[in-house]
């Protein structure tokens, strides 16, 4: 279990120094909406924040791939005209 949380650790990091100025990864939760059996699941959802109020949502079966899917839906984000 020790290694699990240090390889999700190293790649929330990973994932963060990926992501562009002023976008945070934000969380990483549960994909359940509730504990009915038809509420639940065993995905995951990981959530980075940008500039503006902006959000991405990545969803996978497991953490990691999950907090992976955010960089590259972040960069390829269109930006505002200046």
């Amino acid at each position: 279990m020790a290694s699990d949380r240090s390889d999700l650790t190293q790649v929330w990091q990973r994932v963060q120094a990926a992501l562009p100025s002023g976008w945070t990864l934000d969380s990483l939760r549960c994909a359940s909406e509730g504990l009915a059996p038809e509420q639940r699941s065993d995905d995951w959802i990981a959530i980075a924040l940008g500039p503006g109020g902006e959000e991405r949502r990545s969803r996978a079966a497991d953490p990691i791939p999950a907090l992976e899917g955010l960089v590259p839906l972040v960069l390829t984000t269109p930006r505002p005209l200046s």
